[in-house]
């Protein structure tokens, strides 16, 4: 069974774990925060394509479940919905990105631009119900908040270790 020979390797190690914990909440974090202070775009269209990343859907961890999907056949916009299970459900009584007429119902999509083709969902509306922008923001400024906590004791924790394992002599 190998052993650690020193303390510096057992604090390089978690400095780099903490590290790598602050990158990918800072990964999956990131796109919503961006949304906060852009623009919104407003769109009009029928959902024509849509999936839920199988590693992480139905999690019903905050930014992990996200629903992708494009309208109108655009294969050059995607569009990304943060919401929790909660939410879907709720808005499965209007719509559902599972069924199998759900190019039939048309919708008002407010969203923000973060690059050339990706789009954040800000509110959801078509004649039959809405997802609205309260709901939404409060919910994704909830959780980034938390997450933001999360990076902030990660980053700490990580400048600790590293100094350690630096001060400490082999």
């Amino acid at each position: 069974m190998p052993r650690f020979r020193s303390r510096r390797s057992i604090y390089f190690n978690l400095a780099l774990l903490l590290l790598l914990a602050v990158v990918w909440c800072v990964s999956y974090t990131g796109p919503v925060l961006q949304s906060f202070f852009k623009e919104e775009h407003l769109f009009y269209g029928r959902v024509s394509y849509a999936a839920i990343p199988s590693v992480f859907g139905g999690s019903n961890v905050p930014f992990l479940d996200k629903t992708f999907f494009r309208i109108n056949g655009d294969d050059s916009a995607t569009f990304v919905l943060y919401a929790s299970e909660e939410m879907l459900d709720s808005m499965s009584d209007w719509f559902n990105f599972a069924a199998i007429n759900v190019g039939d119902v048309p919708l008002e999509i407010s969203a923000v631009r973060l690059s050339g083709n990706r789009y954040v969902v800000k509110s959801m509306a078509s004649t039959y119900g809405e997802l609205d922008w309260d709901t939404l923001a409060e919910y994704q400024l909830f959780y980034s908040l938390i997450v933001l906590g999360i990076i902030g004791v990660c980053s700490v924790g990580f400048l600790i270790f590293f100094i350690l394992a630096i001060r400490n002599r082999p």
